[in-house]
């Protein structure tokens, strides 16, 4: 609260043209809040969906040679 009442004391000290640039500033950064963010890598990732048997994973190992013995 104290920092609005800062604020609000400065602009009771300013002329209508130097409002209507405060106003400018204001806007342009209530713009940047508004900016959609990139959706990080992770996000992409768990939207991956892999349409596979149940035991694909134990298919693809005994392709690839691996004993599933242990599994």
């Amino acid at each position: 609260m104290v920092t609005k009442q800062k604020i609000q004391e400065k602009l009771d000290n300013l002329t209508p043209e130097q409002l209507n640039q405060v106003y400018g500033i204001i806007e342009e950064l209530s713009n940047l809040e508004n900016v959609e963010k990139k959706p990080s890598l992770m996000s992409k990732l768990q939207k991956i969906f892999i349409d596979a048997p149940d035991d694909f994973s134990i298919q693809l190992a005994i392709r690839f040679g691996r004993d599933i013995s242990e599994v």
